[in-house]
C-alpha cells in the first residue's frame, strides 16, 4: 500500500467502517456520524474512497479468493494431498447453498460496493475535479464489483440469447427498507456499462505514477473486459487497443523478476500490499509456494503446456522437503518480497489488453491483427518462437492457449472457459487422476446465492439458481 493509502488509514476506520447485518444488500455504517453527513468533503471522500479499494485487499476478495477461484476450479492446479482444507470444495466441484466461501466472497463484495455507494450519493463540497475524479473511480469500483459477482452467481452473459436469466443485485445506494430481487444479466451489465461512462467523464488523470488507484487507461481495460464477455468483439478490440500503446511489455530477461516488485510496466491497476497491511498467511501467494500452505499446486501436465527455453517454466518449482519433492509449486508468480505472501496483485496489465486485442481481431476476421498481437506474447517469453502462421479456429485456440499461460493464477481461467461455453476439467485433491468434466449449462457454473441472503431477503428467497 501506498503513502497515499497509508495517510488515510485511521480516517477510514472512523468514516466507512460497516457493521454486519441478517442482509449484506442492507449494510449500515457503524459510525455513529450518518454517511451522507461523514462524507461531505474532499478529505472525507479521499477517505472514505481509500476504504472502498482497502475492501479489495480482504483475502475473501482480490486478496485471495476471488484470484484462486479461477486457476482451482480448472486443471490448473489441484489441491495438496496435505491441504489444511482451504477450497477443496472448489477443487472438487462439490459444495452446497452452506459452503461458506460463497457467502464470504458474496459479503465482502456487497460491503465494499456500499462504501463505492456511500461515497457516488454524498454532497461532497470543495474543488469541482478532485470531486468528480473520487466520485469517478467510485463508479468504475462499483462497476467492476457488480461483474465479478455477476460471473460468479450467475451463468454467462450469453446464456440465453436475450440474456434475461438471472444475474445479482446491483445496488446503487443503501436502502434500511430495501430488500432487493436480483436484476437480469441483461440488467446487470447495462448497468456496468453506465457506471463505467460515469467514470470515464468523471476521472481524467492518473492521481499518482504508482498503479494503485483507476485511471482513464484502468477504465478503458475494464472496458475490454467487460465487452469481452459480452461477446461485443469490436468494442473489446476498441479498448484494448486505446490502452496498449500506453504500456510497454517487460522484456523477457526482466521478467522472472518482476514477480518480486511492486509494479512494472505492464500494470495498468495493481492491488497493493505492504507489511502492515498484507493479508498474512491467508495471503494469496501463501496459498500456492512451499513456504507457505501449499495447498494448491501446479497440476503436473500443466507446466509441459510451455516450450522449452519459455521463461515463465521459471514460475514452477519442484518442493524442497522430501515429502514434497513430486508437488509442484507457483514459486516464481508469487515469491513474496523478503517475506512469504507479500505480493502485489495486477487486477489489469497490458498482456491481458494484447490477448484480448488479439481475441476479438481474430474472430472478427483481422488475422493479421490476431497474430501481431499474439506473437507479442509468445515471443516475449520466448524470443526464437517462430510467428503465427495459423489461421481461422487454430488461430483463435492459440490465442486462448496463450493466454491461459499468460495469465496462469491470476483468476481468468475459469470464467475463459465459461463464456465460451467450453467444458472445464475439474482439479482434484490429493495425487489422483483429474476430476470430473463441467460441460455447459451445468447448474454449477453458476454459484448458489448464500444462505444468509436467501433467509433473510423474501424477494431473493424465491430467486436461488437452479440445482440448489
Amino acid at each position: 500500500m501506498n503513502k497515499y493509502i497509508k495517510m488515510f488509514a485511521l480516517a477510514v476506520i472512523a468514516t466507512v467502517s460497516l457493521q454486519s447485518c441478517d442482509s449484506f444488500l442492507d449494510l449500515k455504517p457503524s459510525s455513529s456520524v450518518d454517511s451522507a453527513n461523514a462524507i461531505n468533503n474532499v478529505q472525507s471522500a479521499t477517505a472514505a474512497l481509500v476504504g472502498t479499494y482497502d475492501g479489495l485487499q480482504y483475502y475473501y476478495s482480490y486478496g485471495r479468493d476471488f484470484v484462486v477461484y479461477g486457476d482451482v476450479l480448472t486443471n490448473n492446479v489441484k489441491a495438496s494431498p496435505t491441504n489444511s482444507n482451504r477450497f477443496t470444495s472448489e477443487a472438487a466441484w462439490s459444495w452446497s447453498v452452506s459452503t461458506a466461501d460463497f457467502g464470504y466472497y458474496w459479503n465482502q463484495t456487497y460491503n465494499t460496493i456500499n462504501r463505492a455507494n456511500n461515497i457516488i450519493n454524498a454532497k461532497i463540497s470543495g474543488d469541482q475535479t478532485a470531486v468528480n475524479q473520487i466520485v469517478g473511480e467510485a463508479y468504475a469500483l462499483r462497476a467492476l464489483l457488480h461483474f465479478d459477482l455477476v460471473r460468479m452467481y450467475a451463468q454467462d452473459y450469453n446464456f440465453t440469447t436475450d440474456h434475461s436469466h438471472l444475474g445479482v443485485p446491483y445496488i446503487t445506494k443503501h436502502d434500511a427498507a430495501g430488500q432487493p430481487k436480483r436484476n437480469t444479466v441483461n440488467e446487470v451489465y447495462t448497468n456496468i456499462l453506465s457506471d463505467l461512462g460515469k467514470a470515464a467523464e468523471l476521472v481524467t488523470k492518473m492521481r499518482q505514477v504508482a498503479p494503485y488507484t483507476l485511471s482513464p487507461n484502468a477504465i478503458n481495460g475494464l472496458y475490454a473486459r467487460v465487452y469481452l464477455y459480452m461477446g461485443n468483439y469490436a468494442k473489446a478490440k476498441e479498448y484494448a487497443e486505446l490502452v496498449i500503446p500506453k504500456y510497454s511489455l517487460i522484456p523477457n530477461d526482466k521478467y522472472l523478476a518482476s514477480w518480486g516488485e511492486e509494479y512494472t510496466s505492464e500494470s495498468i491497476f495493481t492491488l497493493a500490499h505492504n507489511l502492515v497491511d498484507n493479508q498474512g498467511t491467508n495471503a494469496l501467494g501463501y496459498i500456492y509456494i512451499e513456504a507457505g500452505y501449499g495447498d494448491l499446486l501446479v497440476e503436473p501436465k500443466f507446466p509441459a503446456l510451455y516450450a522449452e527455453g519459455d521463461v515463465r517454466k521459471g514460475w514452477f518449482v519442484n518442493g524442497e522437503a522430501a515429502s514434497k519433492k513430486d508437488n509442484i509449486y507457483v514459486e516464481g508468480k508469487y515469491p513474496g518480497r523478503g517475506t512469504p505472501g507479500l505480493d502485489n496483485y495486477s487486477m489489469l496489465r497490458v498482456s491481458e489488453m494484447y490477448l484480448i486485442a488479439a481475441e476479438s481481431a481474430a474472430r472478427l476476421g483481422d488475422e493479421t491483427t490476431a497474430r501481431k498481437y499474439l506473437d507479442a506474447i509468445r515471443q516475449r517469453a520466448l524470443p526464437t518462437a517462430a510467428s503465427t502462421t495459423a489461421t481461422g479456429q487454430a488461430l483463435i485456440d492459440a490465442i486462448l492457449l496463450e493466454k491461459r499461460k499468460e495469465l496462469a493464477f491470476e483468476g481468468h481461467y475459469f470464467h475463459d472457459l465459461k463464456r465460451l461455453h467450453l467444458p472445464i476439467i475439474a482439479a482434484t485433491t490429493g495425487t489422483g487422476a483429474l476430476g470430473q468434466t463441467i460441460q455447459p449449462g451445468d447448474t454449477r457454473l453458476a454459484w448458489p446465492i448464500p444462505q444468509r441472503e436467501i433467509d433473510a431477503n423474501p424477494n431473493i428467497a424465491t430467486q436461488q439458481n437452479p440445482g440448489y
